[in-house]
């Protein structure tokens, strides 16, 4: 389901980077700033962090190493995450202060993130996810719901993840349909 809202995202991601590739130009501050609120907060402190602090620590406690395989490398793409949201972020910021130079520069970090999301998504479920069916037990898994749940409440707040699904829901109206 989360997948599903970060695939959405990055799908209308690519859409305004096709509109920005066309005109030069960043047009909507507003939308870009939602997106990159929804990268910062939905995807990196909520869903990155409920995998930090809860997935990968109960796969090393029944013996699945953090080094060398699926825990690492998933560990590595977060900060290649967080680094490439942040370089949108700064030519953004950039942008809105009159530089206009930095519109290649977003591109390129956009298009960055939809290849590294979209592939570590794929890692997830393909990797990840049928790893933890494996190696934790049912009630180890529902111990996880739990925990993430409080996380989602704790990390994004109550309300917030239905203000980002309202806003998906305009994005795609706008992007994708």
């Amino acid at each position: 389901m989360e997948h599903d809202a970060v695939r959405m995202t990055l799908r209308i991601l690519d859409k305004i980077c096709q509109r920005i590739e066309k005109s030069g130009e960043i047009i909507d501050f507003q939308q870009l700033d939602q997106l990159l609120e929804f990268f910062k907060v939905f995807v990196d402190k909520c869903h990155h962090g409920k995998e930090e602090e809860l997935l990968f620590p109960a796969l090393e406690n029944v013996g699945v190493s953090n080094s060398g395989g699926p825990i690492e490398v998933l560990l590595n793409e977060h900060q290649q995450g967080r680094e490439t949201v942040q370089a949108m972020n700064a030519a953004l910021a950039q942008y809105t202060k009159g530089d206009r130079t930095v519109v290649n520069e977003f591109v390129k970090s956009a298009k960055e993130y939809i290849n590294l999301l979209n592939q570590h998504i794929d890692k997830e479920n393909d990797v990840l996810f049928p790893l933890a069916e494996i190696h934790l037990s049912e009630q180890a898994q529902a111990k996880l719901w739990e925990g993430f749940e409080m996380i989602e409440t704790q990390k994004i707040g109550v309300g917030k993840h239905d203000e980002f699904h309202k806003m998906l829901d305009k994005l795609e109206r706008v992007y994708l349909k």
